[in-house]
């Protein structure tokens, strides 16, 4: 018998090492073939992710309108000293008996509608006005400030760093002589003038003289 066993254990041996090398081939093979196999597949990062829109939040210099909806008109323009007496009369705000002037647009709606901040910048003010309800003011540079009148449902509080296209509020039912439509009365300085919005939509801060 134990002429035998000094046989044995060796041919196990042999027979253990013979099953790794067949196994360690077979794993190498395996790998072979799926790699050739992938070829007939379109398996790539950019088709995956090919219909997936990304969101990015880009800042711009370019001023917006100060609010969402498509459905606002303009109820007032702003008053120019250099327009025409036509124009200039239909500028005219008439306020419980005292006619005045315009110093910005009067935006309007039947139904009330959001509105955004036109720019990034700063609320340095929240205050009553007699004519034209709660006041947004926000300071975007040295320069520059926007006010938002007749809101309602403020979102921010004085302090707030607001971003360009924020909502900032909603607009609220007029006192003028339209009653019956939502309104939002927007004015801009500039190096503390007012000047018309309608003359800075599309235009950037570093285009303003």
């Amino acid at each position: 018998m134990e002429r035998y066993v000094k046989y044995i254990i060796p041919t196990i041996y042999i027979g253990i090492i013979g099953v790794m090398i067949m196994c360690f081939c077979l794993v190498i093979s395996g790998i072979k073939n799926f790699a050739t196999k992938t070829d007939d597949f379109n398996y790539t990062i950019d088709n995956a992710f090919e219909d997936v829109i990304p969101v990015v939040k880009t800042q711009s210099d370019e001023i917006i309108k100060p609010y969402l909806s498509n459905d606002v008109t303009i109820g007032k323009n702003y008053y120019d000293f250099e327009s025409n007496q036509n124009e200039q009369e239909e500028s005219i705000i008439f306020y419980e008996g005292i006619y005045l002037q315009n110093n910005g647009v009067d935006y309007v709606s039947k139904d009330s509608f959001d509105i955004v901040s036109v720019l990034d910048g700063e609320i340095t003010l929240i205050e009553d006005d007699e004519v034209y309800g709660k006041r947004i003011t926000i300071k975007h540079t040295d320069n520059l400030i926007t006010i938002y009148s007749n809101v309602k449902d403020i979102l921010p509080s004085v302090g707030y760093k607001v971003s360009q296209g924020e909502i900032i509020g909603v607009s609220d039912l007029s006192n003028l002589s339209d009653k019956e439509k939502n309104l939002l009365h927007f004015e801009v300085y500039f190096k503390g003038k007012s000047i018309d919005p309608e003359n800075l939509y599309t235009l950037s801060v570093s285009e303003l003289k």
